[in-house]
């Protein structure tokens, strides 16, 4: 029997309505592997060899089946010592934030691959292409930005640009996202606590109107543009229509400018053996390119029957 491993953060935490964790489970039990699960802290490394005590689940639930927010979906099986190059793949699932610890499970990833793990995504791109970071490789598709700690660079651009977006680095879900407005009283205390007292470098970008109407999560895997992608539409006097901050999410049919975009993207993701990743557009501005777990995939299945986790399985097989 094929295994495959995903590091994640504990079951218990999933929101299995939206969690696209729980739907590469379920494709992948259902597809025949046996699925494992660890959290990061099972990974170690004995001299040159990566190892995980994983679990083992069997999976009560298909991929069609109506679901609660409460049901129990899983039962764990048994513990297994193996390293990592013994599953046929290991899938990065945990959540950011990018911190030290994340960038010591990427070194241990990078010693199993050299043993011939196969790991998604690779442990190159996790480590070295930061989710907010990387649509700096495309300036002909963002907005004006700043990435900075500096006092005076950072204010320098705010009076520029009057109205802008500040953001921490190593967060997702919108935590931690700001705008700035050069007439509010309270700018400079949003700026001083972002950046821990200009200590901490934070992106700072030029606010694009359009996101009122929300955001655009594309997925592309392997390289190809899914055509379906989510509308993640803010409440009424925000600025973040990310799920996990209260946004509505809406299925499309991508419009034709978002896929031209989305294509140079994807040319750029295949260049570096990225196989899943989601975008984020709005207006018509690349935001984020998220490669450490996407999400999304979930409500595009609900409404379209697109399985993105088979298409993942797909091109891995």
């Amino acid at each position: 029997m094929k295994k495959i491993l995903f590091i994640t953060d504990p079951l218990s935490t999933f929101n299995i309505l939206s969690d696209t964790t729980y739907m590469f489970m379920l494709t992948a039990y259902e597809l025949g592997y046996q699925v494992s699960y660890a959290l990061t802290k099972d990974i170690h490394i004995e001299n040159n060899v990566a190892i995980t005590t994983s679990t083992v689940i069997n999976i009560s639930k298909s991929i069609n089946d109506t679901i609660n927010a409460d049901d129990n979906w899983y039962k764990e099986e048994h513990s297994q010592r193996l390293a990592l190059n013994q599953f046929n793949y290991v899938f990065v699932r945990n959540d950011p934030p990018f911190d030290m610890e994340y960038f010591y499970l990427t070194q241990a990833l990078s010693i199993a691959e050299l043993n011939g793990a196969k790991i998604i995504n690779n442990s190159f791109s996790l480590r070295n292409f930061n989710e907010k970071l990387s649509i700096l490789n495309f300036p002909e598709l963002i907005t004006s930005t700043l990435v900075s700690k500096n006092k005076a660079i950072i204010n320098e651009f705010i009076n520029k640009h009057k109205e802008c977006v500040i953001k921490p680095l190593d967060l997702m879900a919108g935590r931690g996202v700001f705008k700035l407005d050069i007439t509010d009283v309270n700018c400079d205390t949003i700026i001083e606590n972002s950046t821990n007292h200009y200590t901490k470098t934070v992106m700072v970008q030029k606010f694009i109107p359009e996101v009122v109407h929300g955001d655009r999560r594309i997925f592309i895997v392997d390289g190809a543009v899914v055509d379906y992608c989510l509308y993640r539409i803010p409440q009424e006097n925000q600025i973040r229509g990310n799920i996990a901050a209260g946004g509505i999410g809406v299925v499309h049919k991508i419009p034709s400018e978002d896929y031209n975009l989305a294509i140079k993207v994807a040319k750029w993701l295949k260049q570096q053996k990225i196989i899943f990743a989601g975008i984020d557009v709005i207006g018509n501005k690349l935001t984020e390119i998220n490669i450490t777990s996407p999400t999304g995939a979930r409500q595009i299945y609900q409404a379209t029957k697109i399985n993105i986790a088979k298409l993942v399985f797909d091109v891995l097989s």
